[in-house]
C-alpha cells in the first residue's frame, strides 16, 4: 500500500480527494432529503 501512495502524483491526491468529497456532499444532501420528507 505504501508503494501505490508513493506512486501517485500531488494532483491525483486532489483529482481523489475531490471526487471523495463530492460523492460525500451528495450522500448528505440525500440523506437529508430522506430524513425531511419522512418528517413531513
Amino acid at each position: 500500500m505504501k508503494k501505490m501512495q508513493n506512486r501517485l502524483s500531488p494532483t491525483a491526491w486532489f483529482i481523489l480527494l475531490w471526487c471523495f468529497g463530492f460523492l460525500s456532499l451528495g450522500l448528505i444532501a440525500g440523506f437529508f432529503k430522506l430524513l425531511l420528507s419522512l418528517a413531513y
